[in-house]
């Protein structure tokens, strides 16, 4: 190779490592500080760090480096956790965290050089500590219904105001509790009272059940006692009616007619009698009874 080439292509190369070392580009959702000799630039007149916002930019070679974030809202999830509610219950929680860098500086420089991944491990530690003290004063009840809103609400405003995360340059949008649960050692016991509760109030029901029941089956019989007894009542007034008219009938009946009435009554006493083949009677031949039968009947009216 000639040494004119050579010299050609130290210079393009020069030329390329000035040009990427010296333009940078910062993206959509980012913004950056720029560090000379490890010290944040400040802006023209100020002790605030220079924030540079999305575009094509310029720096020093070699001797700047332009620190980029993501000014984004992001994400944490926390590793669930014990704490102790003010009637001494443990529960285990774990919530989700949505927050954002508000100061570059100062996120650069709390969480080592700008590592998210140390910045959501400070987040978590502080968060993990307002979350206990919020519980601590509150129910196993009001931090699962009543109160929750007002608690999430409570620990985003403590986060938002305590000193560390002020020193990490960032803002807490919004805290939401994930799950609120007790743990696991304690919800076999948990269970088995919650079971026992339940057999003591069925027990209870059945037997208030039994109660009424006997109550409603007395009542049926004492009213089955007194339906019977005013449906005898009634038959026997009905029945005295109907011997009264029949007596009645029989009466006028006889008085119209008193040869053939007797006539008819003794045919029916014949019948009664006679009804059976091996039926037998020992009556004397002029008895009353065979009058019928001992005359050709003209006389039989008048023998008595």
């Amino acid at each position: 190779m000639k040494p004119i080439q050579s010299i050609l292509m130290a210079v393009v190369l020069l030329v390329v490592i000035f040009v990427f070392s010296t333009f940078y580009v910062v993206n959509e959702g980012q913004q950056a500080i720029v560090v000379r000799l490890g010290e944040v630039i400040k802006a023209n007149d100020s002790t605030e760090a220079k924030v540079v916002n999305p575009g094509l930019h310029m720096k020093l070679p070699v001797a700047d480096q332009a620190k980029k974030f993501d000014v984004r809202v992001l994400g944490l999830t926390s590793k669930p956790f014990n704490v102790l509610t003010a009637q001494q219950t443990f529960l285990t929680v774990d919530y989700y965290v949505k927050w954002r860098i508000t100061n570059l500086a100062l996120f650069y420089k709390s969480t080592n050089r700008g590592d998210v991944g140390r910045a959501e491990q400070l987040l978590e530690q502080n968060i993990n500590d307002i979350v206990r003290a919020e519980f601590g004063t509150h129910t196993s009840n009001q931090t699962i219904s009543s109160e929750r809103g007002r608690i999430m609400d409570s620990i985003k405003t403590k986060a938002n105001s305590l000193d560390k995360v002020k020193e990490m340059g960032v803002t807490v949008i919004d805290v939401r509790l994930k799950s609120v649960v007790l743990p696991q050692r304690v919800l076999k016991s948990v269970f088995s009272r919650m079971a026992s509760e339940r057999k003591q109030f069925a027990e209870n029901a059945r037997a208030e059940g039994n109660r009424v029941a006997e109550g409603i089956r007395a009542l049926a019989d004492q009213q089955v006692v007194i339906i019977k007894a005013q449906a005898r009542a009634d038959a026997a007034t009905i029945r005295a009616e109907g011997e009264k008219k029949a007596a009645e009938i029989y009466a006028t009946t006889y008085s119209k007619n008193p040869e053939f009435y007797s006539f008819y009554r003794s045919l029916e006493a014949y019948q009664s009698s006679f009804s059976n083949k091996g039926d037998l009677l020992v009556l004397k031949p002029d008895s009353q009874f065979f009058r019928y039968f001992n005359s050709d009947g003209k006389n039989a009216g008048h023998s008595s």
